[in-house]
């Protein structure tokens, strides 16, 4: 997370946690960090504990970053307690915005465990003004994806650029051209498949990149390919989050049964009941049954008046 981050960097246990969680194989970044946690300094320790996030063990993230901690991993302990807490997300929120505004961040980790906790709280305007300038090419993915949540392709694309101009062959530019990519259709999408193939060849498959390619077969409707490789994905993790929704709009495109898409629903409820997709589907769905019997009520009242 260093602002003279490099992708030569000579500290390959660094390089390696690093990469290994820019593509989402979290437990090939933690078994990288794991051999030199007794001695590790704060930044290779930040990729272990942002891995244990990833897969919801964010009770190792407490029990080894103790309150009283005073190196910037603190600022991952307050990250695990916004995801467990929400009740408490202002109240951390302060405690990482204070940190942010009073101190020099050398790590970088503040400012990225704040634009984390703005994301997971909706807040993406928010997130976007602590990683604002920032010529670090973490901050700037991070703003990348807070811009196409607010479904700014045009600026996500000017800041890809200038990532390009930092580090053209770093992973995290090259994701974030493929992320651009997705979102601009399918005049571009090939481009992102070529991307995330040549991450699964480098390193290794993992539900993210898996994803990735799928997206991409079902936009240009190519949806055995799909299939393929969502299956694939499943194999990696059965209950990938992702995965899961992108089986259920296979399912749509593809004319399936309803008990298709039933059946990755069900499992989404399971694992992931307080998702975005849950909770968006679940509002949605309670907005429809409304209008159905308002719509009832008012060709009852009419009929009545007949």
């Amino acid at each position: 997370m260093s602002r003279q981050q490099n992708e030569e960097d000579t500290n390959s246990a660094l390089f390696d946690a690093r990469n290994e969680y820019y593509i989402g194989n979290f437990m090939g970044s933690i078994n990288f960090v794991l051999p030199e946690q007794g001695t590790a300094g704060s930044e290779l320790l930040s990729y272990m504990y942002l891995s244990y996030l990833a897969i919801d063990s964010g009770r190792i993230v407490a029990s080894d970053i103790k309150e009283g901690n005073a190196t910037p991993l603190q600022a991952l302990r307050l990250v695990h307690e916004a995801f467990e807490q929400p009740s408490r997300t202002e109240e951390l929120l302060e405690k990482l915005t204070d940190k942010v505004a009073g101190e020099e961040d050398e790590t970088n980790i503040w400012h990225i465990a704040t634009a984390i906790v703005y994301c997971h709280d909706g807040q993406f305007e928010n997130a976007l003004k602590i990683l604002h300038g920032s010529t670090n090419l973490e901050s700037m993915a991070l703003s990348v994806q807070c811009l196409l949540r607010l479904h700014r392709v045009d600026l996500a694309k000017q800041l890809v650029a200038k990532m390009q101009e930092i580090s053209d062959d770093a992973t995290l530019t090259q994701l974030a051209q493929a992320w651009v990519a997705l979102a601009q259709g399918t005049e571009q999408m090939q481009d992102a498949f070529h991307i995330y193939q040549e991450f699964c060849e480098k390193f290794k498959p993992t539900p993210g990149l898996l994803n990735g390619q799928a997206v991409v077969h079902l936009g240009l409707e190519r949806y055995e390919e799909a299939d393929s490789v969502l299956r694939e994905s499943l194999l990696k993790k059965h209950n990938d989050y992702d995965t899961l929704i992108n089986l259920m709009v296979l399912a749509h495109l593809t004319a399936k049964p309803a008990e298709a898409i039933t059946r990755n629903l069900e499992q989404l409820r399971q694992f992931y009941p307080k998702s975005d997709f849950v909770t968006d589907l679940d509002k949605k769905s309670s907005e429809f049954d409304r209008l159905c019997l308002q719509y009832d009520l008012d060709g009852g009242e009419k009929l009545l008046a007949v």
